[in-house]
C-alpha cells in the first residue's frame, strides 16, 4: 500500500546467495515496531507488515518509511526484519532506516556474528627437489708426492719383466666370450623376461581384436548417454535408478494420466449452429464486414457466422430478432466462438430480450486485459457459459430484484452477440453456436460454493480450518510441493493428511517448485512445464493425495514460450484446471464451460477494490455474489491464499475476521459447500 505523500522513505535492496552461488528462495518481512504511528500531517498510520519475495536471482527491492521522519511519532523506532526461507532457517533482527541514507543495501546493515579463531602452525610434507645448482670452482691441486717413492714396485708380487696370464687377472680364457655370446643369442629365453612378458601382455593381434570390441562398446554407451540408443529388450534384476526423464514410446514416465472424472457433456435443449438459412444478421456502426455463411472457419457443422469490426470502438452485432419465443427459466446459455486477435477487443456482450431488444438483459462475455490472463485466447475456439447469477444491465420493462433475481425469465424472442473493438484495429470473430442448457440450479437449487486455498499456507490449518470444521465445511488446497515441510509459513504433510483423511478436505496441485510458481508457467518451456506437472502429480500420488485437480500459478494457463497452451498440457496429468478470472461471470456452471479454465473469485479480502466481488462487503451485500448464488443457482469457487489474524497487508491476505464473516454468510444463506473434486463427481 503506498505511503501518504510527503513522508521520507528509504529504498532497501539486496541479494541473498549461498556460498555455491545459488539464490535463496523465500521472502523477507519488514514489521514496524510499534504497530501504530502518528503523523502530524496525516494522522494515525497503520503501515502493517511489508512482505517482499526474492526473485529467481535471490534479489529484492522495497521502499519503506524512514524510522526518523520528523513528521512521525514516536521517533527513532525500528523495523523487525524476519527472513523466511523455504529450505533453511532465517534470521530476525531490528533495523533502523534513517532518512539521511535514502538507499540502503541490506548486506551493509544486517547483523553478523564474527568469531575469532586460533592460528596453528602445521608443518606440511617436504616439497619437490629444486633444480641443480651451477658447477662450483675447481679445487686446489693436490701434492704429487715424491717421484722416487711413487713408482710401481711389483705386479702380483713379481718384479722385473712380468707376463700375466688370464688366470693372473681372473679373466676368461681366450674364446670363452664368443662361446658365451653364441649360447646367449641362441637361447629361447636367456633372461627369463620373455616368459614373464607372455604372462603379463597380450599379442598384438589379440590387442587389435580387443580394440575393436572396446570401440563398439564405447559407441553403444555413448548412444545410451545421448538418448539415441534403441534396446530390443531390457532385463533388470533389483532396483533401477534413472536420473532425468525416462520416456517410453514418446511418453515421459511415470505415466500418471487422470482417471477421466470429467463432467459429462450437458445436452442442449435448443441450439443454433449457424447452418444455412439460420436467419441471423450483422448490424451496427461497428460492422466493417460480415459473412453469415463462413465455410472456411468452423468447429461444428460446416460453417459459422464471421464478422469483422471497423476498428473504431463502435458496436457490431450478430443478432436475431423475432425468433420463436424461448424460455430460460432454470436454464443457462452456452456460447462457442473464436476471436482471431483478442488484443483488438474491448469487450463482448450477449443480450436477450423482446421488442427488438427494447426490453433486454445482458451478460459480459469477455473483457480484454493487457496485463492479466484472458479467458479467451487468440485464434482458438472457446466455450463460455452464462447463467442468471451473472446477468446485468436490464432495460425496458425488465428488472433485477434486490437479491439478484430477474423479473422475467421467459418469452424471449431476440438475441444479439455484441462485439466492441478497442479502436486499435479491426477485430474478427466467428460465432459458432448459441445453445440453451440446464442451469446449475437443476442440481443445486441454492447454488454451491467451493472454498479453495492456493499456495498451502500454514494459516489454512491454524486460522481457516477451525471455523470451517465448526460449520462442517470442507475445502480444497492447491499445493506447491517443494515448500511443504520447509518452514512454519507452509503446511506440513502431516497436517494435510489429517485434513484429507479426517475432515474430508481435498489436497490438489498448484506447482511442483516455488521457483516455477513464482515465474509463472507462461515463462517456461513446454518441457519444463511438463516436468513440473509430471513431478507434481507423482509427488501427490507418492504422498497419498488422490486429487486430480490443478490450479494454474498466478492463474496463467497459456501458452508456454514454445507456443503450447498450458491448459492442454495440464490435461495430460489432471482432470481440471482452475484460473483466477473473476472480471466476467465470476461464477461457474455445472458443468463448467471449459473444465481447464474454470473461473473463480480470487484475491478475497479488504485489499480488493470496493466494487470487486472479492471485497467482503461486496460479496456479502444484497444482490452480491453470495445472494445471487443462493437465489439463482451457480457454482461459486472462492480462492483464498493466506488467512491472517491481523489486518490484511496485500491482496494475497484475508483477515480472519473477514474470512469468518464470509463463512457465516454462506451458512446463513444455506448454500452447500463442497470441494472441487466432489463437485466434479456429480457429473462423472
Amino acid at each position: 500500500m503506498p505511503l501518504p505523500p510527503g513522508l521520507s522513505t528509504v529504498t532497501v535492496s539486496g541479494t541473498y546467495k549461498r556460498p555455491d552461488g545459488t539464490a535463496y528462495k523465500g521472502r523477507i518481512v519488514f514489521q514496524p515496531e510499534p504497530d501504530v504511528l502518528t503523523s502530524a500531517t496525516h494522522g494515525t498510520l497503520v503501515i502493517g507488515d511489508v512482505e517482499v519475495v526474492l526473485d529467481n536471482d535471490g534479489a529484492f527491492s522495497v521502499s519503506l518509511l524512514a524510522t526518523d521522519d520528523p513528521d512521525v511519532t514516536p521517533s527513532g523506532w525500528t523495523y523487525r526484519v524476519t527472513e523466511r526461507w523455504y529450505d533453511t532457517p532465517g534470521r530476525s533482527y531490528p533495523l533502523s532506516l534513517p532518512a539521511a541514507a535514502p538507499v540502503v543495501d541490506i548486506a551493509d546493515v544486517a547483523p553478523t556474528a564474527p568469531a575469532e579463531g586460533e592460528y596453528v602452525v602445521v608443518t606440511g610434507p617436504p616439497g619437490p627437489a629444486g633444480p641443480q645448482g651451477p658447477e662450483g670452482p675447481e679445487g686446489a691441486k693436490g701434492d704429487p708426492g715424491d717421484p722416487a717413492t711413487n713408482l710401481v714396485q711389483s705386479v702380483n708380487g713379481e718384479q722385473g719383466v712380468v707376463v700375466l696370464s688370464a688366470a693372473d687377472v681372473e679373466a676368461d680364457p681366450a674364446g670363452s666370450a664368443t662361446t658365451a655370446v653364441t649360447a646367449h643369442t641362441t637361447a629361447a629365453d636367456p633372461h627369463g623376461d620373455r616368459s614373464w612378458a607372455d604372462a603379463k601382455f597380450a599379442l598384438g593381434s589379440t590387442v587389435t581384436a580387443i580394440d575393436g570390441y572396446l570401440n563398439d562398446a564405447l559407441n553403444r554407451v555413448a548412444a545410451v548417454e545421448q538418448g539415441t540408443a534403441w534396446l530390443s529388450a531390457l532385463n533388470v534384476s533389483g532396483n533401477a535408478q534413472v536420473t532425468g526423464r525416462l520416456t517410453a514410446a514418446g511418453w515421459t514416465l511415470p505415466m500418471l494420466a487422470p482417471t477421466g472424472r470429467r463432467p459429462r457433456w450437458r445436452a442442449a435443449s435448443w441450439r443454433q449452429i449457424f447452418a444455412a438459412g439460420h436467419g441471423w444478421t450483422a448490424s451496427g456502426s461497428g460492422v466493417g464486414s460480415s459473412n453469415p455463411n463462413d465455410t472456411t472457419t468452423f468447429s461444428k457443422g460446416s460453417q459459422s457466422f464471421a464478422m469483422t469490426t471497423t476498428g473504431t470502438a463502435a458496436v457490431g452485432n450478430i443478432r436475431r430478432y423475432g425468433a420463436p419465443a424461448f424460455d430460460l427459466t432454470g436454464k443457462a446459455l452456452r456460447l462457442t466462438f473464436r476471436v482471431a486477435d483478442v488484443s483488438k477487443l474491448n469487450q463482448i456482450n450477449f443480450l436477450i430480450g423482446s421488442s427488438t431488444l427494447a426490453n433486454s438483459y445482458s451478460w459480459r462475455v469477455f473483457t480484454y486485459a493487457s496485463t492479466a490472463q484472458n479467458q479467451v485466447q487468440s485464434g482458438e475456439w472457446v466455450t463460455v457459459t452464462l447463467q442468471w447469477a451473472g446477468v446485468r444491465s436490464p432495460t425496458g420493462t425488465y428488472t433485477i430484484g434486490p437479491t439478484g433475481v430477474p423479473s422475467n425469465t421467459g418469452s424471449f424472442t431476440d438475441m444479439a452477440f455484441q462485439v466492441v473493438d478497442n479502436g486499435t484495429g479491426p477485430a474478427t470473430v466467428n460465432l459458432q453456436s448459441v445453445e440453451i442448457i440446464d442451469a446449475t440450479s437443476t442440481v443445486f437449487p441454492t447454488g454451491a460454493v467451493s472454498i479453495t486455498f492456493d499456495d498451502c499456507y500454514a494459516s489454512v490449518w491454524g486460522n481457516a480450518r477451525p471455523k470451517m470444521d465448526s460449520l462442517g465445511y470442507r475445502g480444497t488446497i492447491y499445493t506447491i510441493a517443494d515448500v511443504v515441510d520447509t518452514t512454519g509459513v507452509y503446511l506440513t504433510k502431516a497436517q494435510m493428511r489429517a485434513m484429507q483423511d479426517h475432515s474430508g478436505w481435498e489436497i490438489a496441485g498448484h506447482a511442483y517448485t516455488a521457483a516455477a510458481h513464482n515465474a509463472k508457467y507462461t515463462t517456461l518451456s513446454t518441457q519444463a512445464v511438463l516436468d513440473e506437472l509430471r513431478n507434481l502429480r507423482a509427488w501427490m500420488v507418492t504422498n497419498g493425495f488422490t486429487s486430480e485437480h490443478f490450479a494454474y500459478p498466478g492463474g496463467w494457463f497459456g501458452p508456454t514460450v514454445d507456443g503450447d497452451p498450458i491448459d492442454l498440457l495440464t490435461s495430460r496429468y489432471f482432470t481440471t484446471g482452475r484460473g483466477i478470472s473473476s472480471a466476467d461471470n465470476a461464477g461457474e456452471t455445472f458443468p463448467a464451460g471449459m473444465s481447464y479454465r474454470m473461473r473463480s473469485i480470487s484475491g478475497i479480502g479488504s485489499m480488493a477494490g470496493g466494487a470487486s466481488p472479492a471485497h467482503p462487503t461486496t460479496m456479502l451485500a444484497a444482490g452480491g455474489p453470495l445472494d445471487r448464488c443462493a437465489s439463482t443457482g451457480q457454482w461459486l469457487i472462492l480462492t483464498f491464499h493466506e488467512i491472517v489474524t491481523g489486518t490484511a497487508a496485500n491482496t494475497n491476505q484475508c483477515s480472519l475476521t473477514d474470512f469468518n464473516t464470509i463463512m457465516d454468510g454462506i451458512n446463513t444463506r444455506g448454500i452447500p459447500v463442497l470441494p472441487v473434486s466432489d463437485a466434479m463427481r456429480y457429473y462423472s
